[in-house]
């Protein structure tokens, strides 16, 4: 009976509480990814997200190319020419979605997988939707002068945040500094590659139907 009394814990408070989305924060203070690693990320998604974007093109032409006969109106062709303000919109909406998908389903994007990094809340949680809208929506801020308002405010935060991730409350660390039963797995990877794919591709469709249309 004293044997079992001793085992039991002193407060509720040393009972471990289960996470229920599979998730265990990791122990200890978080360390950050610094600055030029997530700049080349960042060119691997930028690559990623133009050869959408000319790919979604080339099979706009072509599905207009066969819808007119072969003939497409020169009205058209002007002002596909010149897609204006529409298009820079979407395309700008294009690449959000494409990190905002990705960061929210896997935690990394192409090129954060491919650097082997992960996006996390501070506590070591998976980041959340709310989340990786913010701090996406903060790096147009972070990368203004060359990426010197990204840099500056990394160089003051202990886990190498930008402003965007200390508004999102996030930090992008090492995948290896994680278990793997932590890390969301190989399939999401392949689900937010789809869903970010498409999304990216739709509105740069939509935008193209917006500039023949108007």
């Amino acid at each position: 009976m004293s044997t079992q009394a001793s085992q039991l814990p002193d407060s509720f408070s040393d009972i471990p509480i289960p996470s229920f989305g599979g998730y265990i924060p990791e122990a200890g203070s978080l360390q950050g990814i610094t600055f030029w690693p997530r700049v080349g990320a960042r060119l691997v998604d930028t690559g990623a997200h133009y050869a959408i974007r000319y790919a979604s093109g080339y099979l706009f032409g072509t599905m207009l190319f066969v819808a007119s006969g072969g003939h497409v109106p020169r009205l058209i062709i002007a002002k596909l020419r010149h897609p204006g303000l529409i298009y820079f919109v979407f395309a700008l909406t294009g690449i959000v979605a494409y990190h905002v998908i990705f960061t929210t389903v896997h935690g990394s994007t192409l090129g954060k997988r491919l650097f082997s990094m992960v996006v996390v809340q501070e506590d070591g949680s998976p980041c959340q939707l709310k989340s990786a809208v913010v701090r996406e929506l903060g790096y147009f801020i972070d990368a203004l002068f060359f990426g010197v308002i990204g840099y500056t405010a990394m160089q003051n935060t202990d886990q190498q945040q930008r402003h965007g991730d200390e508004w999102a409350g996030t930090v992008v660390c090492k995948r290896s500094r994680f278990t793997p039963q932590n890390l969301r797995g190989e399939s999401r990877f392949v689900v937010a590659l789809l869903f970010a794919f498409i999304a990216d591709s739709a509105l740069m469709m939509t935008a193209l139907l917006l500039i023949i249309a108007r």
